[in-house]
Protein backbone atom coordinates (compact mmCIF):
# COMPACT_ATOMS: atom_id res chain seq x y z
CA UNK A 1 0.00 0.00 0.00
CA UNK A 2 1.52 3.88 -0.98
CA UNK A 3 0.69 5.97 1.06
CA UNK A 4 0.81 10.24 -1.17
CA UNK A 5 2.67 12.79 0.72
CA UNK A 6 2.55 16.47 -0.18
CA UNK A 7 5.61 18.07 -1.66
CA UNK A 8 8.13 19.29 0.38
CA UNK A 9 7.19 16.68 3.41
CA UNK A 10 9.10 13.67 4.42
CA UNK A 11 7.35 10.68 4.68
CA UNK A 12 7.91 8.72 8.20
CA UNK A 13 9.87 5.93 7.55
CA UNK A 14 8.28 3.54 9.66
CA UNK A 15 10.80 0.50 9.10
CA UNK A 16 13.18 2.47 11.17
CA UNK A 17 11.54 1.09 14.38
CA UNK A 18 13.34 0.80 17.74
CA UNK A 19 12.17 -1.69 20.63
CA UNK A 20 8.89 -1.55 21.37
CA UNK A 21 7.96 -0.66 17.62
CA UNK A 22 8.69 3.09 17.84
CA UNK A 23 9.36 4.73 15.06
CA UNK A 24 12.69 6.16 15.29
CA UNK A 25 12.06 9.60 14.09
CA UNK A 26 15.49 12.02 13.91
CA UNK A 27 15.51 15.76 14.02
CA UNK A 28 16.88 15.62 10.01
CA UNK A 29 13.73 13.98 9.11
CA UNK A 30 11.29 16.28 10.61
CA UNK A 31 13.61 19.34 9.96
CA UNK A 32 13.36 18.28 6.00
CA UNK A 33 9.87 18.51 6.15
CA UNK A 34 10.07 22.23 6.69
CA UNK A 35 12.11 22.95 3.99
CA UNK A 36 10.63 23.94 0.60
CA UNK A 37 11.28 21.31 -1.97
CA UNK A 38 13.80 21.69 -4.04
CA UNK A 39 12.17 20.77 -7.52
CA UNK A 40 9.78 22.99 -9.73
CA UNK A 41 9.71 26.33 -11.53
CA UNK A 42 12.27 28.41 -11.61
CA UNK A 43 11.29 31.54 -9.19
CA UNK A 44 8.78 29.82 -6.68
CA UNK A 45 10.05 31.16 -3.73
CA UNK A 46 10.04 34.96 -5.63
CA UNK A 47 6.43 35.73 -5.20
CA UNK A 48 7.50 36.78 -1.78
CA UNK A 49 9.02 39.16 -3.16
CA UNK A 50 12.23 40.65 -2.02
CA UNK A 51 14.13 40.09 1.30
CA UNK A 52 12.08 41.12 4.48
CA UNK A 53 9.19 42.31 2.22
CA UNK A 54 5.48 40.88 3.35
CA UNK A 55 3.65 38.93 0.83
CA UNK A 56 0.00 38.04 1.14
CA UNK A 57 -1.11 35.03 2.34
CA UNK A 58 -3.70 32.62 0.47
CA UNK A 59 -6.97 34.88 0.98
CA UNK A 60 -9.07 31.65 1.64
CA UNK A 61 -7.04 30.79 4.69
CA UNK A 62 -6.80 34.42 6.40
CA UNK A 63 -10.33 34.81 6.40
CA UNK A 64 -11.09 31.45 7.88
CA UNK A 65 -8.36 32.06 10.54
CA UNK A 66 -10.05 35.40 11.14
CA UNK A 67 -13.37 33.56 11.56
CA UNK A 68 -12.19 30.89 13.98
CA UNK A 69 -10.83 33.78 16.25
CA UNK A 70 -14.02 35.81 16.10
CA UNK A 71 -15.68 32.32 16.81
CA UNK A 72 -13.46 31.91 19.88
CA UNK A 73 -14.02 34.94 21.30
CA UNK A 74 -17.69 35.15 20.94
CA UNK A 75 -17.36 31.58 22.65
CA UNK A 76 -15.63 32.99 25.62
CA UNK A 77 -17.94 36.00 25.70
CA UNK A 78 -20.88 33.22 25.99
CA UNK A 79 -19.73 31.38 28.53
CA UNK A 80 -19.04 34.56 30.68
CA UNK A 81 -22.05 35.51 29.86
CA UNK A 82 -23.56 32.06 31.05
CA UNK A 83 -21.88 32.27 34.46
CA UNK A 84 -22.83 35.88 34.89
CA UNK A 85 -26.73 35.13 34.64
CA UNK A 86 -26.38 32.03 36.52
CA UNK A 87 -25.00 34.03 39.48
CA UNK A 88 -27.67 36.25 39.08
CA UNK A 89 -29.81 33.61 39.40
CA UNK A 90 -28.25 32.47 42.40
CA UNK A 91 -28.32 36.21 44.16
CA UNK A 92 -32.37 36.25 43.05
CA UNK A 93 -32.86 33.08 45.39
CA UNK A 94 -30.55 34.78 47.87
CA UNK A 95 -32.44 37.94 47.83
CA UNK A 96 -36.16 36.21 47.43
CA UNK A 97 -34.67 34.30 51.13
CA UNK A 98 -33.69 38.02 52.53
CA UNK A 99 -36.61 39.83 51.51
CA UNK A 100 -38.59 37.27 53.37
CA UNK A 101 -36.69 37.51 56.42
CA UNK A 102 -36.74 41.59 56.34
CA UNK A 103 -41.02 41.55 55.25
CA UNK A 104 -41.42 38.62 57.41
CA UNK A 105 -39.61 37.67 60.32
CA UNK A 106 -38.52 41.65 61.26
CA UNK A 107 -41.88 42.87 60.48
CA UNK A 108 -43.27 40.90 62.98
CA UNK A 109 -40.99 41.12 65.54
CA UNK A 110 -40.47 44.84 65.80
CA UNK A 111 -44.50 45.36 64.97
CA UNK A 112 -44.14 46.77 61.52
CA UNK A 113 -47.56 47.26 59.64
CA UNK A 114 -47.27 45.73 56.65
CA UNK A 115 -49.17 44.82 53.29
CA UNK A 116 -52.57 42.71 53.42
CA UNK A 117 -51.27 39.07 52.00
CA UNK A 118 -54.30 38.78 49.71
CA UNK A 119 -54.70 36.76 46.51
CA UNK A 120 -52.81 39.13 44.44
CA UNK A 121 -49.81 39.56 46.05
CA UNK A 122 -49.27 36.12 47.63
CA UNK A 123 -49.70 34.95 43.93
CA UNK A 124 -47.05 37.30 42.53
CA UNK A 125 -44.70 36.11 45.24
CA UNK A 126 -45.12 32.71 44.40
CA UNK A 127 -44.74 32.87 40.51
CA UNK A 128 -41.89 35.01 41.29
CA UNK A 129 -40.31 32.46 43.46
CA UNK A 130 -40.86 29.36 40.82
CA UNK A 131 -39.84 31.62 38.40
CA UNK A 132 -36.37 32.01 40.08
CA UNK A 133 -35.79 28.64 40.92
CA UNK A 134 -36.97 27.23 36.86
CA UNK A 135 -34.23 29.99 35.69
CA UNK A 136 -31.39 28.63 38.27
CA UNK A 137 -32.62 24.67 36.94
CA UNK A 138 -32.28 25.99 33.33
CA UNK A 139 -29.27 28.27 33.29
CA UNK A 140 -27.60 25.00 35.15
CA UNK A 141 -28.15 22.76 32.25
CA UNK A 142 -27.72 25.16 29.97
CA UNK A 143 -24.49 25.04 27.32
CA UNK A 144 -23.14 27.97 26.00
CA UNK A 145 -24.29 29.47 23.31
CA UNK A 146 -23.87 33.47 21.48
CA UNK A 147 -27.74 33.32 20.76
CA UNK A 148 -29.33 32.08 24.32
CA UNK A 149 -26.14 34.65 25.51
CA UNK A 150 -27.98 37.35 23.91
CA UNK A 151 -31.87 36.73 24.28
CA UNK A 152 -31.44 35.09 27.73
CA UNK A 153 -31.25 38.33 29.75
CA UNK A 154 -34.30 39.76 28.70
CA UNK A 155 -37.07 37.34 30.20
CA UNK A 156 -35.41 37.65 33.51
CA UNK A 157 -34.93 41.31 33.54
CA UNK A 158 -38.72 41.75 32.28
CA UNK A 159 -40.02 39.65 34.97
CA UNK A 160 -37.41 41.04 37.76
CA UNK A 161 -38.74 44.32 36.51
CA UNK A 162 -42.45 43.23 36.57
CA UNK A 163 -42.38 41.74 39.83
CA UNK A 164 -40.82 44.69 41.81
CA UNK A 165 -43.04 47.24 40.36
CA UNK A 166 -46.39 45.44 40.88
CA UNK A 167 -45.07 45.07 44.65
CA UNK A 168 -44.42 48.78 44.96
CA UNK A 169 -47.64 49.45 42.96
CA UNK A 170 -49.58 47.05 45.07
CA UNK A 171 -48.70 48.24 48.33
CA UNK A 172 -49.73 51.88 47.48
CA UNK A 173 -52.89 50.47 46.14
CA UNK A 174 -53.68 48.91 48.90
CA UNK A 175 -52.62 50.71 51.59
CA UNK A 176 -52.37 54.72 50.17
CA UNK A 177 -48.54 54.59 51.12
CA UNK A 178 -45.91 55.07 48.68
CA UNK A 179 -42.71 53.99 49.98
CA UNK A 180 -40.15 55.27 47.46
CA UNK A 181 -37.09 53.87 49.07
CA UNK A 182 -38.34 50.59 48.76
CA UNK A 183 -38.84 50.79 45.32
CA UNK A 184 -36.00 52.67 43.87
CA UNK A 185 -33.51 50.19 46.27
CA UNK A 186 -35.48 47.38 44.14
CA UNK A 187 -35.48 48.94 40.82
CA UNK A 188 -31.94 49.27 41.55
CA UNK A 189 -31.27 45.88 42.42
CA UNK A 190 -32.90 44.94 38.85
CA UNK A 191 -29.51 47.38 37.29
CA UNK A 192 -27.15 46.01 39.44
CA UNK A 193 -28.12 42.81 37.77
CA UNK A 194 -26.70 44.28 34.29
CA UNK A 195 -23.11 43.81 36.09
CA UNK A 196 -22.88 40.63 35.19
CA UNK A 197 -23.76 40.70 31.73
CA UNK A 198 -21.11 41.25 28.93
CA UNK A 199 -23.57 43.58 26.26
CA UNK A 200 -23.98 47.54 26.41
CA UNK A 201 -27.90 46.53 25.21
CA UNK A 202 -28.50 44.36 28.06
CA UNK A 203 -27.71 47.17 30.07
CA UNK A 204 -29.95 49.67 28.32
CA UNK A 205 -32.40 47.41 28.65
CA UNK A 206 -31.80 46.96 32.55
CA UNK A 207 -31.58 50.75 32.89
CA UNK A 208 -34.99 51.24 30.73
CA UNK A 209 -37.24 49.13 32.66
CA UNK A 210 -35.65 50.29 35.97
CA UNK A 211 -36.18 53.32 34.84
CA UNK A 212 -39.56 52.74 33.41
CA UNK A 213 -41.39 50.86 36.60
CA UNK A 214 -40.07 53.32 38.97
CA UNK A 215 -41.82 56.39 36.90
CA UNK A 216 -44.81 54.56 36.21
CA UNK A 217 -45.61 53.60 39.83
CA UNK A 218 -44.09 57.36 41.07
CA UNK A 219 -46.77 58.59 38.41
CA UNK A 220 -49.64 56.51 38.84
CA UNK A 221 -49.47 57.01 43.10
CA UNK A 222 -49.36 60.37 42.31
CA UNK A 223 -46.50 60.44 44.84
CA UNK A 224 -43.82 61.25 42.34
CA UNK A 225 -43.20 64.79 41.50
CA UNK A 226 -41.42 65.76 38.04
CA UNK A 227 -38.53 66.97 40.03
CA UNK A 228 -37.92 63.91 42.25
CA UNK A 229 -38.92 61.08 39.84
CA UNK A 230 -36.04 62.92 37.24
CA UNK A 231 -33.69 62.96 40.06
CA UNK A 232 -33.72 58.73 40.40
CA UNK A 233 -34.65 58.22 36.78
CA UNK A 234 -30.91 60.37 35.95
CA UNK A 235 -29.26 58.37 38.70
CA UNK A 236 -30.16 55.01 37.36
CA UNK A 237 -29.06 56.22 33.60
CA UNK A 238 -25.76 57.47 35.32
CA UNK A 239 -24.58 53.62 37.08
CA UNK A 240 -26.22 52.08 33.61
CA UNK A 241 -23.40 54.13 32.07
CA UNK A 242 -20.72 52.87 34.42
CA UNK A 243 -21.48 49.56 34.50
CA UNK A 244 -22.10 49.64 30.17
CA UNK A 245 -18.17 50.85 30.15
CA UNK A 246 -16.82 49.21 33.14
CA UNK A 247 -18.12 45.64 31.66
CA UNK A 248 -16.60 46.45 27.91
CA UNK A 249 -13.82 47.27 29.63
CA UNK A 250 -13.61 43.75 31.41
CA UNK A 251 -14.60 42.12 28.36
CA UNK A 252 -12.12 43.68 26.32
CA UNK A 253 -9.61 43.16 28.63
CA UNK A 254 -10.06 39.42 29.20
CA UNK A 255 -9.57 38.83 25.17
CA UNK A 256 -6.45 40.57 25.77
CA UNK A 257 -5.37 38.83 28.25
CA UNK A 258 -5.97 35.68 26.62
CA UNK A 259 -4.76 36.68 23.15
CA UNK A 260 -1.20 37.54 25.25
CA UNK A 261 -1.00 34.45 26.61
CA UNK A 262 -1.49 32.61 23.66
CA UNK A 263 1.53 35.14 21.69
CA UNK A 264 3.64 34.99 25.38
CA UNK A 265 4.33 30.81 24.48
CA UNK A 266 6.13 31.43 21.59
CA UNK A 267 7.21 35.19 21.28
CA UNK A 268 9.52 37.29 23.31
CA UNK A 269 7.84 39.84 25.78
CA UNK A 270 8.81 43.00 23.50
CA UNK A 271 7.11 41.17 20.31
CA UNK A 272 4.06 40.47 22.05
CA UNK A 273 3.44 44.04 23.00
CA UNK A 274 4.05 45.16 19.52
CA UNK A 275 1.30 42.51 17.87
CA UNK A 276 -1.10 43.84 21.03
CA UNK A 277 -0.68 47.04 19.63
CA UNK A 278 -0.38 46.76 16.11
CA UNK A 279 -3.05 43.53 15.49
CA UNK A 280 -1.65 40.22 13.31
CA UNK A 281 -0.39 42.21 9.99
CA UNK A 282 2.37 41.87 12.36
CA UNK A 283 2.82 38.19 12.10
CA UNK A 284 2.36 38.90 8.24
CA UNK A 285 4.42 36.40 6.05
CA UNK A 286 7.70 37.72 5.29
CA UNK A 287 10.91 36.29 3.25
CA UNK A 288 13.89 37.22 5.49
CA UNK A 289 16.91 36.15 7.14
CA UNK A 290 17.74 34.62 10.05
CA UNK A 291 19.53 32.26 12.22
CA UNK A 292 18.05 29.01 13.08
CA UNK A 293 18.76 26.75 16.22
CA UNK A 294 18.57 23.35 16.23
CA UNK A 295 19.11 21.20 19.21
CA UNK A 296 18.85 17.60 20.35
CA UNK A 297 19.66 15.23 23.19
CA UNK A 298 21.87 12.61 23.22
CA UNK A 299 20.94 9.03 23.17
CA UNK A 300 17.47 10.36 24.01
CA UNK A 301 16.24 7.06 22.77
CA UNK A 302 18.52 5.05 24.79
CA UNK A 303 17.45 6.91 27.78
CA UNK A 304 14.08 6.81 27.50
CA UNK A 305 13.47 2.92 26.97
CA UNK A 306 14.78 3.02 30.58
CA UNK A 307 12.18 5.11 32.09
CA UNK A 308 8.30 5.05 32.02
CA UNK A 309 6.31 8.03 30.00
CA UNK A 310 5.70 9.87 33.19
CA UNK A 311 9.20 10.13 33.53
CA UNK A 312 10.37 11.43 29.83
CA UNK A 313 7.40 13.76 29.74
CA UNK A 314 8.99 15.12 33.37
CA UNK A 315 12.37 15.21 32.18
CA UNK A 316 11.55 16.87 28.57
CA UNK A 317 9.15 19.33 30.67
CA UNK A 318 12.01 20.35 32.92
CA UNK A 319 14.74 20.41 30.13
CA UNK A 320 13.11 22.18 27.78
CA UNK A 321 11.72 25.19 30.31
CA UNK A 322 14.96 25.95 31.01
CA UNK A 323 16.23 26.48 27.17
CA UNK A 324 12.85 28.34 25.95
CA UNK A 325 13.57 30.86 28.60
CA UNK A 326 16.83 31.00 27.74
CA UNK A 327 15.73 31.89 23.86
CA UNK A 328 13.50 33.98 24.69
CA UNK A 329 15.77 35.84 27.17
CA UNK A 330 18.08 36.37 24.13
CA UNK A 331 15.94 37.96 21.67
CA UNK A 332 14.47 34.39 19.81
CA UNK A 333 11.85 32.40 19.42
CA UNK A 334 11.24 28.75 20.01
CA UNK A 335 9.35 27.70 16.92
CA UNK A 336 8.83 23.79 17.49
CA UNK A 337 9.40 21.26 19.98
CA UNK A 338 10.24 17.95 17.97
CA UNK A 339 10.67 14.82 20.31
CA UNK A 340 13.95 15.63 22.18
CA UNK A 341 14.87 18.46 19.77
CA UNK A 342 14.12 21.77 19.43
CA UNK A 343 13.90 25.07 16.88
CA UNK A 344 14.61 28.08 17.43
CA UNK A 345 15.55 30.81 15.43
CA UNK A 346 16.51 34.54 15.50
CA UNK A 347 15.19 37.49 13.25
CA UNK A 348 11.37 36.90 13.16
CA UNK A 349 9.17 38.10 13.06
CA UNK A 350 10.60 41.23 14.60
CA UNK A 351 13.88 42.10 12.03
CA UNK A 352 17.37 42.42 13.96
CA UNK A 353 20.75 43.05 12.57
CA UNK A 354 22.32 40.69 15.24
CA UNK A 355 20.47 37.95 14.94
CA UNK A 356 23.81 35.47 14.50
CA UNK A 357 25.39 37.23 17.46
CA UNK A 358 22.23 36.36 19.88
CA UNK A 359 22.01 32.63 18.65
CA UNK A 360 25.18 32.34 19.48
CA UNK A 361 24.72 33.87 22.67
CA UNK A 362 22.16 31.38 23.05
CA UNK A 363 23.90 28.63 22.18
CA UNK A 364 26.75 29.03 24.72
CA UNK A 365 23.81 29.80 27.38
CA UNK A 366 22.47 26.79 26.96
CA UNK A 367 25.66 25.06 27.49
CA UNK A 368 25.74 26.19 30.98
CA UNK A 369 22.19 26.22 31.76
CA UNK A 370 22.89 22.05 30.68
CA UNK A 371 25.96 21.94 33.21
CA UNK A 372 23.56 23.37 35.90
CA UNK A 373 21.02 20.91 35.30
CA UNK A 374 23.66 17.87 35.24
CA UNK A 375 24.30 18.85 38.82
CA UNK A 376 20.43 18.69 39.85
CA UNK A 377 20.91 15.16 38.19
CA UNK A 378 23.84 14.06 39.69
CA UNK A 379 22.18 14.95 43.14
CA UNK A 380 19.26 13.29 42.50
CA UNK A 381 20.86 9.79 40.83
CA UNK A 382 20.43 10.61 37.37
CA UNK A 383 22.51 10.00 34.69
CA UNK A 384 23.65 13.98 32.70
CA UNK A 385 22.15 14.81 29.62
CA UNK A 386 24.43 15.60 26.76
CA UNK A 387 22.81 17.88 23.68
CA UNK A 388 24.15 18.47 20.65
CA UNK A 389 23.31 22.04 18.62
CA UNK A 390 23.67 23.42 15.45
CA UNK A 391 23.27 27.23 13.90
CA UNK A 392 22.97 28.04 10.30
CA UNK A 393 22.30 31.68 9.02
CA UNK A 394 20.06 31.92 5.65
CA UNK A 395 17.20 33.34 4.28
CA UNK A 396 13.59 31.71 5.36
CA UNK A 397 9.95 32.13 4.55
CA UNK A 398 8.29 32.86 7.74
CA UNK A 399 4.50 33.32 8.74
CA UNK A 400 1.32 32.06 10.28
CA UNK A 401 0.84 28.38 8.37
CA UNK A 402 -2.28 26.00 8.26
CA UNK A 403 -6.12 26.11 8.46
CA UNK A 404 -8.19 27.06 10.65
CA UNK A 405 -8.83 24.67 13.22
CA UNK A 406 -4.88 24.93 13.65
CA UNK A 407 -2.39 27.13 12.69
CA UNK A 408 1.10 28.28 14.09
CA UNK A 409 3.64 30.56 13.06
CA UNK A 410 6.16 28.96 11.61
CA UNK A 411 9.52 29.22 9.75
CA UNK A 412 10.22 27.31 6.37
CA UNK A 413 13.39 27.18 3.85
CA UNK A 414 16.53 25.14 3.50
CA UNK A 415 18.33 27.11 5.66
CA UNK A 416 16.06 25.13 8.72
CA UNK A 417 17.19 21.95 6.66
CA UNK A 418 20.32 23.03 6.55
CA UNK A 419 20.95 24.03 10.36
CA UNK A 420 19.60 20.23 11.68
CA UNK A 421 22.49 18.74 9.15
CA UNK A 422 24.73 21.21 10.81
CA UNK A 423 23.44 19.98 14.03
CA UNK A 424 24.13 16.64 12.70
CA UNK A 425 27.70 16.89 12.45
CA UNK A 426 28.36 17.71 16.14
CA UNK A 427 28.25 14.21 16.57
CA UNK A 428 30.73 13.48 13.87
CA UNK A 429 33.55 15.89 15.02
CA UNK A 430 32.75 15.08 19.14
CA UNK A 431 31.16 18.47 19.65
CA UNK A 432 27.99 19.96 21.01
CA UNK A 433 28.09 23.09 19.49
CA UNK A 434 28.55 23.96 15.35
CA UNK A 435 28.12 26.65 14.18
CA UNK A 436 27.96 27.17 10.15
CA UNK A 437 30.09 29.40 7.83
CA UNK A 438 27.12 32.07 7.37
CA UNK A 439 26.30 32.28 10.84
CA UNK A 440 30.41 32.72 12.31
CA UNK A 441 31.01 35.33 9.77
CA UNK A 442 27.63 37.42 10.78
CA UNK A 443 28.42 37.06 14.69
CA UNK A 444 31.63 35.49 15.15
CA UNK A 445 33.88 38.47 16.12
CA UNK A 446 32.78 38.21 19.34
CA UNK A 447 33.75 34.56 20.27
CA UNK A 448 35.98 32.17 20.05
CA UNK A 449 35.94 28.74 18.00
CA UNK A 450 37.96 26.71 15.98
CA UNK A 451 37.59 26.01 12.28
CA UNK A 452 36.54 22.83 11.58
CA UNK A 453 36.42 22.89 7.86
CA UNK A 454 34.73 21.64 5.18
CA UNK A 455 32.10 18.67 5.45
CA UNK A 456 29.13 16.87 3.23
CA UNK A 457 25.83 16.53 4.10
CA UNK A 458 23.05 14.73 3.00
CA UNK A 459 20.89 16.36 0.09
CA UNK A 460 23.37 19.23 -0.48
CA UNK A 461 26.41 18.82 -3.55
CA UNK A 462 28.51 21.93 -1.65
CA UNK A 463 30.76 21.24 1.40
CA UNK A 464 29.53 23.09 4.31
CA UNK A 465 31.87 24.99 6.50
CA UNK A 466 31.27 24.19 9.87
CA UNK A 467 33.12 26.56 13.49
CA UNK A 468 33.07 24.54 16.64
CA UNK A 469 31.90 27.56 18.95
CA UNK A 470 34.21 27.50 22.09
CA UNK A 471 33.17 30.72 23.95
CA UNK A 472 33.01 34.40 24.15
CA UNK A 473 35.94 36.39 23.01
CA UNK A 474 36.10 38.32 26.40
CA UNK A 475 36.77 34.98 28.37
CA UNK A 476 40.29 34.01 28.90
CA UNK A 477 40.24 31.25 30.03
CA UNK A 478 38.48 29.53 26.96
CA UNK A 479 40.22 26.40 26.05
CA UNK A 480 40.08 24.55 22.49
CA UNK A 481 38.37 21.29 23.89
CA UNK A 482 39.51 17.85 23.16
CA UNK A 483 38.15 16.34 20.22
CA UNK A 484 36.10 13.63 22.20
CA UNK A 485 34.10 11.37 20.10
CA UNK A 486 30.29 12.00 21.25
CA UNK A 487 27.54 8.73 20.29
CA UNK A 488 25.68 9.44 17.02
CA UNK A 489 23.01 8.34 19.85
CA UNK A 490 18.84 10.02 18.65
Amino acid sequence: MSLSVPRGQVPLDLSRTGRGGRADVTMTDQAEALAPPREGKEGELAIMGRDDEGFSPRQDSAVARFALSRANEELVLAESSLRGERRVAWVRLALMALLSVSQGGLAHVTGESLPPHDLQRVLAIVLYGLFSVLALVVLLRQRPHLRHARWLPVPTTVADTSFFAFMGWHAWARTGQFDAGMLGASMGMVLVFSVARFSWLHVLLSTALSSMGYAFVAGVSGHGTWSSTSFVVFCYVTLGLLIAMTNAEVGSMFLRLRRRDGLSRFLPKPVVERVMASGDTSLRPVQREVTILFSDIRDFTMLSETLQPREVLELLDEYFGRMTHIVMAHGGIVNKFLGDGMLACWGVPDSSEDHAEQAMRAALAMREKLAELNVLRLRRGLPPLRIGIGLHTGVVAAGMLGGAEQHEYTVIGDAVNLASRVEGLTKVHGVDILVSESTWTRGGGDFVGLRLGEAHVKGRREAVVVHALQGHALDADVESPAPVRIASGT
